[in-house]
C-alpha cells in the first residue's frame, strides 16, 4: 500500500478529499441544500444507466455536451492549423497578424453566441462556432509561435547534406509537434468551459446539455444532480487532458530521438 501511495501521491489527496466530504455531510456541518452526501451523488451516478426521464439521463445529457464540445474543438483545431501554418511561415505575416489575433483572443467567446444563436437558427450549429470562435485564436497563435520559433538550424544543415524535401517537410512537421499540441491541450479545456457556459446561457432545442441540468439542478437546489455534473465534467476534462499530453510527452521524445 505505501509504495502504491508513493508511486500514485496524487491517491492520497483524493482519499483525503472523499474523507473530508464525507464526514461534513455526515456531521451535518453543511446543510443538503448546499453540498450533497457522497452516496446521494453516487446514486444520481448510478441512476443514469437506466433512467427514468430526462432530468435523470445524466450521460445522455454528458454526451450531446461531449459532441458538442469536440465538434466546435475540431474545427478549430484544423482552422487554427492551417492559419497558423500560413501565419507563422512568414515573420513579416506573423508581425502583422499577431495583434489583431490577441486582440480576438481576449474577446469573450460568449458575446458572439446571442449573435450566432440568430444566424443559426437557434441550431446546434451555434454552439458549435461559438467553441471554435473562443478556441482558434490561442490555436493560431500556438502553431505560428512554434514555426516562429523552431530550430532553423537542423533544416539549414539538411539542405547542406542535400536531404529530399519529404525528408525536410517531415522534421519540420515534427519540430512544431510540441506546439501544437500544448495548443490542442489549452483548447480543449476551453471549448469544455464554452460548451458548458453557453449551454446554461441558453438551453438546446433536444433539451439535452449537461450546462443546462447543472443550471437547472442548482435553482431547484438539487444538489446531488449539480455535484454528479460537475464529477461528469470534471473526469471528462482530465482524462482527455491526460491523453493529449501523454502524446504530446511521447511526440516530444520522438522528436528528440529523431534530431
Amino acid at each position: 500500500m505505501m509504495r502504491f501511495l508513493r508511486s500514485h501521491p496524487y491517491a492520497v489527496t483524493t482519499i483525503v478529499l472523499l474523507a473530508g466530504w464525507y464526514l461534513i455531510t455526515r456531521g451535518g456541518l453543511v446543510g443538503k441544500s448546499l453540498l450533497a452526501s457522497p452516496s446521494e451523488v453516487v446514486a444520481v451516478l448510478a441512476d443514469g444507466f437506466h433512467p427514468t426521464g430526462q432530468a435523470k439521463a445524466v450521460y445522455h445529457h454528458a454526451w450531446d455536451t461531449a459532441c458538442r464540445g469536440l465538434a466546435g474543438w475540431g474545427i478549430a483545431l484544423g482552422l487554427g492549423s492551417l492559419a497558423g501554418l500560413v501565419m507563422g511561415m512568414s515573420s513579416i505575416i506573423y508581425r502583422a497578424c499577431e495583434p489583431l489575433v490577441e486582440f480576438a483572443r481576449a474577446i469573450p467567446p460568449i458575446m458572439a453566441f446571442p449573435l450566432l444563436l440568430v444566424a443559426c437558427d437557434f441550431g446546434p450549429a451555434s454552439y458549435v462556432w461559438t467553441i471554435a470562435i473562443g478556441c482558434l485564436p490561442i490555436m493560431l497563435l500556438s502553431v505560428s509561435r512554434g514555426i516562429q520559433h523552431m530550430d532553423h538550424a537542423r533544416l539549414d544543415l539538411l539542405d547542406m547534406h542535400g536531404a529530399s524535401r519529404p525528408l525536410r517537410i517531415a522534421i519540420s512537421v515534427i519540430e512544431i509537434l510540441p506546439a501544437t499540441l500544448f495548443g490542442a491541450r489549452l483548447t480543449f479545456s476551453i471549448s469544455l468551459i464554452v460548451t458548458v457556459v453557453t449551454e446554461m446561457v441558453f438551453t438546446p432545442r433536444s433539451g439535452f446539455a449537461l450546462g443546462a441540468l447543472a443550471k437547472d439542478a442548482q435553482i431547484s437546489f438539487d444538489t446531488p444532480t449539480f455535484y454528479a455534473c460537475i464529477l461528469i465534467l470534471g473526469s471528462y476534462g482530465y482524462a482527455a487532458n491526460a491523453l493529449i499530453r501523454h502524446c504530446e510527452w511521447r511526440l516530444s521524445g520522438e522528436a528528440r530521438r529523431a534530431s
